[in-house]
C-alpha cells in the first residue's frame, strides 16, 4: 500500500466515499474518539513497522480477507516519524461510514510477501481494546469443528464507555480495616438453576443476589477474574460425562480491558454490552454499600496457552518488553509458562493504564494481584526489594483511593514466598497481603495439631511479626482459611486428602492441613452422627477464629452454608462442581448460615477491638491460660474494650512475641496489665477460648464480674450463638467446662445499656421483598436503558459543601454515599 496521505480536512468529491487517514495521537492507548473519526494507538517499543487493520463494509477498494475470518479489511501502513511518538504508533481514521462494531487489529513487524505486503495472518489484538468479538461468544465452553476462539478487537459504541448513568451512586469508600471480603465467581454465584434469577451466571444475575450478601453482613466482593478469557482452551474431557472440561476460574487472560463476554446477557448482539452490564453490577453493589475488588492476573497471560495460536497479542507486539525472557525463551515463575515483565517500563505503563481504566471508568474499588511476587522480579528474574512497578503504582495520583492486595507468592520457592515481606510502598504503606500463615495456623490449631498455641495466638493478634516492622497494621493482613484454590470449608473437615480425579490430571496441593474428623476411611459424606456433628463444630470454630481475629477477614462464597466440591481442591477446570447451591443454602438458613451471620455481627459490634489499624497491646488483650508449653491446643484470652485503638500500637510485637515464644514473660506482663486495667475495661470485655483437642477442658472465669455466654460452638442451633446480649445465659462458678473441639465467647458488662444486637444484617421481610423487586427490575432492563443521553453527570447544588439533613437521609435510604466536593 502506498504511503499514507495527509488527513483531508474538507473532503472533495474524489475522497468523499473513501477512508481518510491522518497523523493521530499517542494517547490514549487503544481505540478512542477523535475530533474527526477515530484515533488508534499502540505501545510497541523496538518495532520498525506497524500496520493498522480495520474492517470495512463490502464494496470498498483494496480490501483483503484473512483465513477463517469473515469480512473485508483495509490495511494502513504507518509512517515514522509522522505516526510514531517515542515507543507508540498512532493513526487517525475518518470514514464515510460508521466504524462502530467493526473489527480491527494490528500487524507489528509482520512477515511480508513478494509485494512487500504483510502476510495474510490474523491481526494482533489491541492490548488496550475495550471490547472484542469471537466465535462461540453466545455459549459457554462452545466446541465444534468450525468453532474456535479467535478474537478480534472491536470499535465500541462509545456511549457504553462515556455515557453510563451512574445515577449519583458512588463507592462506599470503606477503610481497609472495615472490609468483610467475600470471594466469588460471577458464573458460579447464580448459574445453578435453583438460583431463580433471570440471567444465571452473569453480571446481571449477580445483581439479583445482592440481598443475600447484605443478610450475611458482607460489604466487599472480590470477584475472580472477569477480564476476557478463553474457557474453551482445555483439551481434556470429564472422565465420567465425556464433556470437555473448561478453563473455569479465568486465570488465562486474553484481553485486559474487556469484561468477560460470556458473563453478559447482551454480548450475543453487542460486543460492548459486557461493559454496560459490568458497570450496572458495580453501581448496584455500591448503591447497597458493597465495594468491588477484582482479582487481576498480571503475572502471566493466556497467550499461547496449551500451544494454541488462534490469537496473538503482547508476544507479537514487543515480546522482550512485555514478557520476562531468558536467552530468548519465556520464563516460568507462575506455573503457566509466560511470566510478564511488570518492571519493564513499557509493561509497567500498560498495566497502570489498565488499572486506571478499571478504577476510574468502571469504578472498581481495589485489586487483588494474583501471584504478586512475580511483579517484583527484575530482568534477571530475582525479586527486588523496591520494584519500579510497585513504586509507580503506589505513587500514581489517580489510584490513591484504590485498595491493593497481594497474593504474596508465586511458583518459585523459596525466594517467591513474600508473606509479610511484600514491598508495601514508601511512607504510607498501601499493600495488604493474603496471609497464608494465618490460614495454615488456624487450620493446624483447630485440627488439633500439637504445639500450635503460640503461632495461633500471634495470628489472632494480627500478625505483628509480619506487618509491624514496615509500619503496616493488622488490617494489612487479609485473614482467610479457604479460598477458590484449595478445599472448601466443608471439605476441609471432611477429607484427609485431595480427590481430584475428575480433573483428568494430577494437580492441587497435597499438604492441606485437613482432617475428616474420623478414621482414614471416613472420607467425604458420612452417616455417622458423631462425625457429622464434629464436622459442623469444626466449621463453626474456624468461622469464629476468622471473625474474632485482628485483621481483614475474607470468606469464600459457599462456605456460609458448607458447600462441598467432593474433596477436589483444584477445581480450575470444573464447571458445575463450582456452582453455588441456593437450595442447600436455604436448608442451612437456621443452621450454619445463621451462625455465620451472627458471628459476623459479633465482630462488627466489637469492631473497636477487631477492625484495627494498630496492634493489640497488653491493655487490650489479657491471656487467660497459664500453660503455654503444653502441646495441647487450649487457649483463652480476654479482649478489653476500653483503651482500644488508642493509636499506641508499639506493644503489638511484644504481645505477639510473648505468645509465639509461649514463655513466662507473656504471663507476667499479662498479670501486670491486669492489675492496671481501668474500671471500664474490667466491666466490658470479651472472653474467647478455643479447646482444639479431644478432651473436655476447664476455662477459668476471672472473678469479680459476671460472665454471659454468647457462643458455644458445641451446642446445637440456636443455642450455639445468641442473637443479642439480652438472650445470653449467665455463667456461674469459677470455670466453664468446654467440650472437645469447641469455642466459646463470653461477655462481661454491668450496664444493660451496653448490650448488643448481633443480627443487625438481616433485612426485614418487607424491605427484603422491596429490594429484591428493585434489583430484579434493574437486572431485567436492556443495557441501553443504563445509558444517559449525554456524558455529563450533574451534581445537585446542595451537595456542594454538604447536603441538607433531609436530603442526606433520603440519599442514605437509597444507598447513596456523600463525598464532599474537593475544594468547594
Amino acid at each position: 500500500m502506498a504511503p499514507l496521505p495527509e488527513l483531508v480536512e474538507k473532503p472533495t468529491k474524489a475522497t468523499a466515499n473513501k477512508v481518510r487517514v491522518g497523523k493521530g495521537k499517542p494517547l490514549p492507548y487503544g481505540c478512542s474518539q477523535a475530533a474527526k473519526g477515530l484515533n488508534f494507538s499502540i505501545l510497541a517499543p523496538d518495532s520498525l513497522v506497524a500496520w493498522l487493520v480495520v474492517e470495512v463494509p463490502s464494496g470498498q477498494e483494496n480490501t483483503v480477507t484473512f483465513p477463517d475470518v469473515q469480512g473485508s479489511f483495509l490495511r494502513f501502513e504507518l509512517q515514522a516519524p509522522v505516526n510514531r511518538t517515542g515507543n507508540t504508533w498512532h493513526i487517525q481514521i475518518v470514514a464515510p461510514f460508521s466504524l462502530e462494531g467493526l473489527r480491527y487489529g494490528w500487524h507489528i513487524d509482520p512477515e511480508v510477501s513478494y509485494d512487500n505486503q504483510p502476510l495474510l495472518e490474523q491481526p494482533v489484538l489491541d492490548p488496550c481494546a475495550r471490547c472484542l468479538t469471537s466465535g462461540g461468544v453466545e455459549v459457554w465452553n462452545k466446541r465444534g469443528e468450525n468453532i474456535k476462539y479467535a478474537p478480534l478487537s472491536v470499535v465500541p459504541d462509545f456511549r457504553a464507555l462515556d455515557c453510563f448513568d451512574w445515577q449519583g451512586v458512588t463507592s462506599p469508600g470503606y477503610a481497609l480495616q472495615d472490609l468483610i471480603i467475600y470471594e466469588a465467581h460471577v458464573r458460579s454465584f447464580t448459574k445453578n438453576k435453583d438460583s431463580g434469577v433471570k440471567a444465571p451466571g452473569t453480571f446481571l444475575g449477580f445483581i439479583e443476589k445482592i440481598p443475600h450478601l447484605l443478610n450475611l453482613g458482607i460489604n466487599c466482593v472480590e470477584l475472580l477474574p472477569i477480564f476476557e478469557f478463553d474457557e474453551s482452551q482445555v483439551p481434556w474431557k470429564h472422565p465420567k460425562t465425556g464433556e470437555h472440561l473448561c478453563q473455569y476460574w479465568g486465570y488465562q487472560t486474553c484481553s485486559y480491558n474487556t469484561p468477560m463476554q460470556r458473563f453478559a446477557v447482551g454480548s450475543t448482539k453487542n460486543p460492548w454490552a459486557a461493559i454496560v452490564e459490568f458497570k450496572t453490577l458495580v453501581r448496584e453493589l455500591h448503591r447497597n454499600g458493597i465495594e468491588v475488588v477484582l482479582d487481576v492476573v498480571f503475572n502471566h497471560t493466556g497467550e499461547g496457552a496449551w500451544g494454541v495460536s488462534n490469537w496473538n497479542c503482547l508476544a507479537k507486539v514487543a515480546v522482550n518488553h512485555y514478557y520476562l525472557m531468558s536467552n530468548g525463551y519465556h520464563t516460568n515463575y507462575t506455573g503457566c509458562g509466560n511470566t510478564l515483565h511488570a518492571n519493564n517500563p513499557n509493561c509497567t505503563e500498560w498495566i497502570i493504564d489498565c488499572l486506571r481504566y478499571w478504577a476510574l471508568d468502571m469504578h472498581v474499588d481495589g485489586f487483588r494481584f494474583d501471584l504478586a511476587s512475580s511483579l517484583t522480579r527484575g530482568s534477571d528474574g530475582q525479586c527486588m526489594p523496591e520494584p519500579p512497578f510497585i513504586r509507580r503504582l503506589v505513587s500514581d495520583p489517580c489510584l490513591q483511593h484504590v485498595k491493593l492486595i497481594a497474593e504474596p507468592w508465586d511458583c518459585a520457592w523459596p525466594d517467591g514466598y513474600l508473606v509479610g515481606q511484600f514491598p508495601s510502598g514508601d511512607g504510607n504503606p498501601r499493600w495488604a497481603e493474603w496471609n497464608g500463615k494465618f490460614r495454615d495456623a488456624v487450620r493446624g490449631f483447630i485440627k488439633g495439631d500439637p504445639n500450635m498455641k503460640g503461632e495461633f495466638a500471634t495470628r489472632v493478634c494480627g500478625s505483628a511479626d509480619l506487618y509491624e516492622p514496615d509500619g503496616r497494621g493488622p488490617c494489612h493482613s487479609i485473614n482467610f482459611i479457604t479460598a477458590h484454590d484449595g478445599f472448601t470449608l466443608r471439605d476441609l473437615v471432611s477429607y484427609n486428602k485431595k480427590h481430584n480425579h475428575l480433573n483428568n490430571e494430577e494437580s492441587g496441593e497435597d499438604n492441606n492441613i485437613s482432617w475428616n474428623c474420623g478414621e482414614e476411611n471416613d472420607e467425604g459424606p458420612s452417616k455417622k452422627k458423631d462425625i457429622m456433628k464434629l464436622r459442623d463444630q469444626q466449621m463453626r470454630n474456624m468461622i469464629l477464629a476468622l471473625f474474632l481475629s485482628a485483621g481483614t477477614p475474607m470468606v469464600t462464597s459457599g462456605d456460609e452454608y458448607g458447600r462441598s466440591q467432593g474433596g477436589n481442591n483444584n477445581t480450575w477446570c470444573q464447571d458445575e462442581l463450582n456452582w453455588f447451591s441456593w437450595a442447600d443454602c436455604a436448608k442451612e438458613s437456621e443452621g450454619l448460615v445463621r451462625f455465620f451471620r451472627l458471628a459476623l455481627g459479633l465482630r462488627k459490634q466489637h469492631r473497636d477491638l477487631l477492625e484495627r489499624t494498630t496492634f493489640l497491646t497488653h491493655e487490650t488483650i489479657q491471656w487467660n491460660h497459664d500453660d503455654w508449653e503444653s502441646d495441647y491446643n487450649f487457649i483463652s484470652y480476654i479482649l478489653h474494650r476500653g483503651g482500644a485503638e488508642t493509636g499506641e500500637g508499639s506493644e503489638g510485637g511484644e504481645v505477639a512475641e510473648a505468645a509465639s515464644e509461649c514463655g513466662q514473660a507473656g504471663s507476667s506482663r499479662d498479670s501486670t496489665a491486669a492489675a492496671t486495667t481501668t474500671e471500664k475495661q474490667r466491666t466490658c470485655a470479651l472472653l474467647v477460648a478455643f479447646n482444639a483437642g479431644h478432651v473436655a477442658h476447664d476455662c477459668r472465669l476471672p472473678a469479680g464480674r459476671e460472665w454471659f455466654r454468647i457462643v458455644d460452638s458445641s451446642l446445637p442451633s440456636p443455642q450455639d450463638i445468641c442473637e443479642c446480649d439480652e438472650d445470653a445465659q449467665v455463667i456461674t462458678g469459677e470455670s466453664y467446662v468446654m467440650s472437645p473441639y469447641s469455642c466459646i465467647v463470653l461477655r462481661s458488662f454491668d450496664d444493660l445499656a451496653e448490650s448488643q444486637q448481633y443480627d443487625t444484617a438481616l433485612l426485614p421481610g418487607s424491605r427484603l421483598q422491596q429490594l429484591q423487586s428493585q434489583l430484579r427490575q434493574v437486572a431485567s432492563q436492556p443495557f441501553q436503558a443504563q445509558l444517559a443521553e449525554e456524558d455529563f453527570e450533574e451534581i445537585h447544588p446542595s451537595l456542594r459543601g454538604g447536603p441538607e439533613p433531609e436530603l442526606m437521609s433520603k440519599l442514605g435510604q437509597g444507598g447513596y454515599h456523600h463525598h464532599p466536593v474537593i475544594g468547594a
